[in-house]
């Protein structure tokens, strides 16, 4: 019996002339790819655009995609990582704070845009910390609490016991507090 690593290896492999395979791979993967972008971008209408360019990448570049050198899985959230990274070194990224229409001052509930611009602020703050972390650490976490993937599944994804995941991300835990303490 194969792993689920080495399936999806191999449907990578098949999927450079196997239209199943590729629809397979597609529908796998792709809520996977919309959990991890959104939970960095916190914007489902870029999300939707950074998915649609991360799965276009793929296709264009499945056939670079090389078993030796990792896990499918790995290979793709790479790709994903970079689309969203090329993002917001573009142009086309400026940070602003989105009010909403229909802001009412009076309403106790309402999120003032002070509060908005605080949170933002916190975010922005997590975000810069998070990125001190080793690659690994930072995809630990982003699965963990972004995508609420379970020790499993992430040691799946990156190759590692379920118990070498708890133990990371109890670490990167650590190191993320002790880096927003400095600051």
């Amino acid at each position: 019996m194969i792993s689920s690593t080495e399936y999806w290896n191999q449907q990578a492999q098949q999927a450079i002339t196997d239209e199943e395979a590729f629809t397979e791979l597609y529908e796998y993967f792709f809520p996977r790819i919309y959990h991890y972008i959104l939970g960095k971008t916190k914007d489902s209408s870029l999300a939707d655009e950074l998915v649609s360019k991360t799965f276009l990448n793929m296709y264009q570049h499945l056939r670079d995609y090389d078993p030796n050198r990792g896990a499918f899985s790995t290979w793709l959230f790479r790709i994903a990582q970079n689309v969203i990274n090329k993002y917001y070194t573009s142009k086309a990224y400026t940070a602003h704070v989105s009010w909403d229409e229909d802001f009412n001052p009076a309403d106790p509930q309402q999120i003032t845009p002070e509060q908005q611009y605080v949170d933002k602020e916190r975010d922005d703050e997590l975000k810069a910390a998070i990125m001190q972390l080793p690659e690994r650490e930072q995809r630990i976490l982003e699965m963990t609490y972004w995508m609420n993937m379970k020790s499993n599944e992430i040691g799946e994804v990156l190759g590692m016991a379920p118990s070498s995941v708890r133990v990371a991300l109890k670490q990167a835990r650590e190191k993320l507090k002790g880096i927003l303490e400095k600051n």
